[in-house]
């Protein structure tokens, strides 16, 4: 169990050091600009429904918000709680490890900061699965979805029941199993 969490220890360890480096304001920080732009143009690539996205193209365009949402964290822009949760959202659709475990990282910042951060804290959740996923394991809070290549059909990833409670899940804002279920035959349906 202790090998599987080692990301998890790492992760942690990111966020921990990003809040320290977070500098000591006698007034609340207002919201990086930029950040609520990358993260509005990452959720607006994915308004529409899976069969109608040319996921190449989006592809490109989230490698690039990356690398800028990179670049505004390297320059300690990033400060409030919402800075933190658009940053992981954008790293929450990367294609490797390290940038699962970047999006779990500041979706744990984010979710400290402000700890009525509902999106926040069902963030920490799908990063988390998502990183577990990359790891090719099973999923604890049953977030993530994938599309079967012989049928097309999206299904729950597969699911550690055991992981987690499901007062867990209520307490993070990530649906039951069944609910979760029944958005992928949803999904499925809206495809035909």
């Amino acid at each position: 169990m202790l090998k599987a969490l080692r990301p998890a220890m790492f992760s942690l360890g990111v966020a921990v050091a990003a809040l320290a480096m977070l500098p000591a304001v006698a007034e609340t920080p207002k919201n990086d600009a930029e950040l609520a732009e990358l993260v509005a143009a990452d959720q607006a690539d994915r308004r529409r429904s899976a069969a109608e996205i040319d996921w190449s193209v989006v592809a490109l365009r989230d490698a690039a918000r990356r690398a800028r949402v990179l670049e505004v964290l390297n320059t300690g822009r990033a400060r409030t709680s919402d800075d933190f949760y658009a940053a992981a959202l954008v790293f929450q659709h990367g294609d490797s490890l390290e940038d699962a475990e970047l999006a779990y990282s500041l979706a744990t910042v984010a979710a400290r900061l402000k700890p009525t951060h509902k999106a926040a804290a069902w963030l920490t959740a799908a990063a988390w699965d998502r990183l577990l996923m990359r790891q090719g394991k099973p999923q604890w809070w049953g977030t993530q979805f994938v599309q079967m290549n012989e049928s097309g059909r999206i299904e729950l990833y597969q699911v550690d029941e055991s992981a987690v409670t499901v007062a867990m899940r209520a307490a993070r804002g990530v649906p039951s199993l069944a609910e979760a279920k029944a958005r992928a035959e949803k999904m499925n349906a809206s495809q035909k």
